[in-house]
């Protein structure tokens, strides 16, 4: 029996808190359709596609939708989790369901719950209902918007990795609301491509439009290649381009992100790259005083991060 997306999982062992939480995927697919997603290569999102007859940048609900809000209100008011993220393969800010108010019901169940903590990972916008709910329970929210700071740039070079998202003035100025609001705002630059993302004139421009909007907590996470991602990468990204970014990447191993599933493998950053991109990065996050953490920042061979004010490697709470 081929396996499928469940409405709740357990965070899978290897990832952040080594599965002191769960996830919820209320859908599969996503309209964002990111080129890089890893999601759009898994076997177990490729399988649900198939089952629901649709494809990944045409997301469909788990459940028709009154079974959909019952299930998860029911689940969420159980007293089994504790610290739930949303989400690990789709995106609960998709547009659609933003314009339609289904992200809405369901983030209001979350939180009228008894769920602690809801850990909200997204490269959309709220609409203002969704930005009055985040206000009103600030404390059980965190909110982290995920940018890459060359689509400051005019033009941005690497543009048709974001052809699907709203304007990034857009998205930040929703954060710096959120974060007003005195909910726990994380910019997360995700994924950061090294050579492209980090140059002096992208990072100027885009920490600025940071600091002006007073979002100050950072948290990268460098872009990694997977088999499957590639032909959506060459059918997005001008062939020179991509060449020219993959050479930057050890394509001779590669490592699962999670222990036993085979199509987590992924290829990395070629060390001495992604050494001198981190360095360039974090000096720029310092000198901007802001508060920052990398993934995977101890996989980095040479790295000195005992040279910054703040501790920056990432233990999973940061942002949470």
């Amino acid at each position: 029996m081929k396996e499928t997306i469940e409405l709740f999982s357990k965070g899978p062992l290897g990832t952040c808190w080594y599965g002191r939480y769960h996830y919820m995927e209320p859908w599969t697919g996503c309209e964002h359709s990111c080129p890089y997603c890893y999601a759009r290569s898994r076997n177990i999102v490729l399988n649900t596609l198939e089952e629901k007859h649709t494809e990944f940048h045409n997301p469909v609900p788990l459940f028709p939708e009154p079974e959909l809000l019952q299930k998860i209100k029911e689940k969420a008011d159980s007293g089994e989790i504790d610290i739930l993220k949303l989400s690990r393969y789709t995106d609960i800010l998709t547009p659609s369901f933003v314009e339609n108010g289904l992200s809405y019901r369901i983030l209001k169940i979350l939180a009228e719950s008894k769920i602690r903590r809801i850990i909200l990972t997204t490269k959309g916008v709220p609409d203002e209902k969704i930005i009055q709910l985040f206000g009103q329970y600030k404390e059980k929210f965190s909110y982290n918007e995920a940018v890459r700071p060359s689509a400051a740039l005019n033009p941005a070079p690497l543009e048709c990795l974001d052809s699907h998202l709203k304007p990034l003035t857009q998205r930040l100025d929703a954060a710096a609301r959120i974060s007003k609001a005195g909910v726990k705002t994380t910019i997360h630059l995700d994924p950061f491509v090294a050579g492209i993302d980090d140059t002096p004139e992208a990072l100027s421009a885009f920490l600025g439009m940071l600091k002006e909007r007073q979002l100050n907590r950072v948290m990268f996470s460098y872009l990694l290649f997977s088999q499957g991602m590639i032909p959506s990468m060459k059918e997005n990204v001008p062939a020179p381009l991509l060449e020219k970014i993959m050479a930057d990447y050890d394509f001779s191993g590669s490592r699962k992100v999670l222990p036993g599933q085979e199509d987590t493998a992924s290829q990395a950053l070629k060390n001495d790259i992604i050494k001198a991109s981190v360095e360039k990065v974090a000096d720029a996050l310092e000198a901007g005083g802001f508060e920052f953490v990398l993934c995977s920042l101890k996989s980095v061979k040479g790295f000195d991060h005992t040279k910054y004010k703040r501790n920056t490697i990432c233990d999973g709470t940061f942002y949470a």
